[in-house]
């Protein structure tokens, strides 16, 4: 456990955890990044305890999850680019420029996009691990447009409707349509995501509409893997085919990145298989 503590900036009051590895390898530091829905610390808890790389781990909550809340106390919309401005003003809070990067699905999409922005300012990039980021989950940008369209009716079942179970089990239907579906993993997933479903709506959103901003302007997304060095892909081995096929390209076409599927893993992987994501980003991070 870590002690709470909040960096309030002017939309935004922003919750983040510093865990300390007295037993690390080295000084380097780490930020971690969650997914849509599911706070910080739930999300990577049972990971931290396996990392040995990192001296210092900073896991925020993005704006809308976790303890985390726009200024104004109701949920709203997000953009990633405001969740990106929001972690970077963490970081100069904290002090870091030059750290490492482990990120989750929504977080995943707001570290490339932080890495992407501060290449644009001649900054250091970003050596990162990403467990199935959003918006390279398809080649085609037309394809991914579709898939989105199936998260925004899941957001929008959750906002027009209140049907919170309803419109989570449509997300989970979407990203993880091939999941071993076992009742007691079904709930808990349900349950985490219900914690705060109009956030988490939002933050589906925030993914679609970027991604709809790479579909009008592809350059846009290639940019972001051009700047994008040092890679490692995570997918899940029950996740869509056509996931694990980009990133496989994407691991050919740039030299530095690598990808590896988690057997009997879906979309869940940090709740599904921690100890040995752990270990993979481990030696990743062990090599300079």
């Amino acid at each position: 456990m870590s002690d709470i503590f909040f960096l309030s900036l002017p939309n935004a009051r922003i919750a983040y955890r510093l865990y300390e590895n007295p037993e690390a390898q080295s000084d380097r530091v780490c930020l971690l990044l969650h997914g849509a829905g599911v706070a910080g610390e739930i999300t990577f808890s049972q990971m931290l305890p396996y990392f040995t790389q990192w001296r210092w781990m900073l896991v925020p909550d993005l704006k809308g999850m976790g303890d985390s809340f726009h200024h104004h106390g109701e949920e709203d919309a997000v953009s990633i680019a405001e969740l990106t401005e929001e972690v970077e003003a963490l970081l100069a809070h904290v002090k870091w420029d030059d750290f490492d990067l482990v990120a989750y699905s929504l977080g995943g999409l707001v570290a490339l996009n932080l890495n992407y922005q501060r290449s644009l300012q001649d900054k250091k990039k970003i050596k990162m691990a990403l467990l199935e980021p959003a918006s390279l989950d398809r080649e085609d940008l037309s394809t991914l447009m579709d898939v989105r369209q199936k998260y925004r009716h899941a957001s929008k079942l959750i906002r027009d409707t209140g049907d919170v179970e309803l419109g989570v089990a449509s997300f989970m239907d979407g990203v993880s349509p091939n999941r071993r579906k076992h009742p007691v993993a079904e709930a808990t997933t349900q349950s985490r995501l219900a914690h705060r479903p109009y956030g988490f709506a939002y933050a589906l959103d925030a993914v679609t509409d970027h991604v709809a901003l790479m579909a009008d302007e592809p350059h846009i997304r290639q940019a972001i893997v051009d700047a994008s060095e040092q890679v490692f892909l995570f997918s899940g081995e029950l996740s869509h085919e056509a996931l694990r096929q980009h990133y496989d390209l994407l691991s050919e076409q740039n030299a530095a990145w690598q990808h590896k599927t988690m057997s009997a893993c879906d979309h869940s992987l940090p709740f599904q298989k921690p100890r040995q994501i752990a270990n993979h980003i481990n030696k990743w991070f062990a090599t300079v």
